[in-house]
C-alpha cells in the first residue's frame, strides 16, 4: 500500500491566521471543547466571550497558527 507524507490541515486556509480553541470545564459533566465559529475564532473574541461568560470555567486555551 502507498503512503502519503501529505497531512491534512486543521486551520482553515487563507492568509496568516491564529485559530484559538477553549476548554471548558463542565464540572460533574465533565471537560469540553465547545463548537467554534473558524470566523470568530481570533484572540479578540476569545478573550470577549471569556468576558461574558460564554464559558463556565475556561480551562485551556489553545492556537494554532497557519501561514
Amino acid at each position: 500500500m502507498r503512503r502519503s507524507n501529505w497531512t491534512p490541515s486543521i486551520v482553515p486556509s487563507g492568509d496568516d491566521q491564529t485559530v484559538y480553541l477553549v476548554m471548558d470545564d463542565l464540572g460533574k459533566f465533565g471537560r469540553m471543547w465547545p463548537e467554534t465559529d473558524a470566523e470568530t475564532a481570533d484572540l479578540e473574541t476569545v478573550i470577549l466571550d471569556m468576558l461574558e461568560g460564554q464559558y463556565k470555567n475556561p480551562v485551556r486555551v489553545i492556537g494554532f497558527q497557519h501561514g
